[in-house]
């Protein structure tokens, strides 16, 4: 495995409109920007850990936790409608054009503050064992499952979204295969696949694997409600 090539990032836009400076919410004592500083760099994975920040209160914390900062992100990649990949893909053209090449990037969410430094590491090795052009965390869906959604029409009507080759495989419940969904908390993909992105999915390449984590690592803070996970869990 090398891993000498991986470029970490922790996005942190200040901007949530859900919750105030949400990314400096502590927990023990420990804010969850530096706690996903602390985490990428204790893994001693990645040849260089920087936070994407438009918040220069943010960008403090960064650094005090022992990350570097490129630049502050610019306006235009700091809106709410800005994607991930967008502002990865800014990132991996300034360091070319500085002439640091990093053939890796996985970035790490501060918001998914029970990610664990052993996820970190089997992303990293599923990665290089497999020649993958991605990894992802995902974690089991048991709220329901996809295969049963349904749209509604302006007169009220009910339709399947994917309507099933089969029924029996929805009915039992028994019969319904496992399902799984993006935690949004970490990505390791090809640099090339971001460089090279056209707004086409999660830019995970043609070779994509997935991690699968707990409900408890899967936790994603983004509304006031997700603060009662904070509580319970830790």
């Amino acid at each position: 495995m090398n891993s000498k090539n991986i470029l970490a990032v922790i996005p942190a836009r200040s901007g949530s409109k859900s919750i105030k400076n949400k990314n400096l919410i502590k927990i023990k004592g420990k804010t969850l920007l530096s706690l996903a500083v602390s985490k990428a760099i204790s893994s001693k994975l990645f040849s260089k850990v920087i936070v994407s920040t438009d918040s220069k209160k943010y960008a403090n914390e960064a650094i005090k936790a022992g990350a570097e900062i490129l630049e502050l992100r610019p306006k235009k990649l700091s809106g709410s409608k800005t994607t991930l990949a967008m502002v990865l893909r800014d990132i991996l053209e300034k360091f070319n054009q500085k002439g640091l090449i990093y053939e890796n990037i996985i970035s790490i969410q501060p918001t998914s503050p029970f990610t664990e430094i052993k996820t970190l590491k089997k992303i990293v090795s599923i990665f290089f064992k497999n020649k993958a052009t991605g990894v992802a965390t995902i974690s089991k869906i048991t709220d329901f499952h996809p295969l049963t959604a349904q749209k509604i029409n302006l007169n009220n009507k009910l339709s399947y979204l994917i309507k099933p080759k089969n029924y029996k495989i929805l009915f039992p419940r028994q019969n319904r295969p496992n399902s799984y969904k993006f935690t949004g908390a970490v990505y390791l993909r090809k640099s090339k696949n971001l460089l090279n992105y056209q707004g086409d999915g999660w830019a995970l390449g043609s070779n994509p694997f997935g991690v699968v984590v707990s409900h408890k690592e899967a936790t994603d803070i983004n509304y006031k409600e997700d603060l009662h996970k904070l509580k319970f869990y830790k």
